[in-house]
């Protein structure tokens, strides 16, 4: 599934990282860090006032949230995050959590293998666990089997780059890779039953597919 030696360079869709934090984000307990005085306030009372920074133009705040040190895959597009004058045009890499398999599918050797198999979910009589991609165990991921969950999301800045290449400890190789992108793709992107129904133009065949923009060119 990995090549020997990975690309020290560079990122690529389907590399692994590790001790990365992923956050668990919980709209209703939002925490923010803030000022506090006690008699700042209205009437002599508290006023506590966010901590603001400003990012791109744009305000942010820091807050307080669980996070896990994980495995991580990157799921940012190749192209996307190949580097231009030393740094990454996108202004975040976006990233899959990996989790262990649970121990319900080790019990149960049908879904395991399955799983294991890593199918094309294009199949509609046997798609496989289309959420999840199956990893092998490896040295480098302490010897346990593990898999990409396509819906445990998150970015991190690509300023990061080129300091987060110390994280990165696998790549894929290309028959990985590709399976690996059709699965994400087909996970995120499938449509429902309802839809394919609606005539969208965009599902009936029109002539043959557009020719893609050329990368350098569409990047400026």
């Amino acid at each position: 599934m990995f090549v020997t030696e990975a690309d020290t360079t560079c990122l690529r869709q389907g590399d692994i990282l590790s001790n990365v934090p992923f956050p668990l984000i919980k709209p209703q307990e939002f925490a923010a860090i803030g000022t506090y005085s006690p008699t700042g306030g209205p009437d002599g009372g508290v006023l506590f006032r966010p901590v603001e920074s400003t990012v791109r133009e744009q305000v942010w705040f820091t807050s307080q949230i669980l996070t896990r040190l994980s495995f991580a895959a990157v799921i940012s597009q190749c192209c996307d995050l190949a580097p231009r004058n030393a740094r990454i045009l996108l202004p975040t890499i976006a990233l899959a959590r990996l989790v262990p398999i649970t121990s319900a599918t080790l019990s149960a050797p049908e879904k395991l293998a399955s799983l294991r198999a890593n199918k094309d979910p294009r199949d509609g009589d046997d798609p496989g666990i289309i959420k999840l991609f199956y990893i092998p165990g490896h040295e480098k991921l302490g010897g346990v089997e593990w898999t990409v969950d396509y819906n445990q999301v998150f970015s991190i800045s690509s300023t990061e780059f080129p300091s987060i290449m110390r994280n990165k400890i696998l790549q894929m190789n290309d028959d990985s890779r590709i399976r690996f992108k059709i699965k994400l793709a087909w996970c995120l992107g499938r449509l429902t039953d309802e839809e394919l129904t609606l005539g969208h133009p965009w599902l009936v065949p029109a002539g043959p597919a557009p020719k893609l923009p050329d990368q350098d060119a569409a990047a400026e």
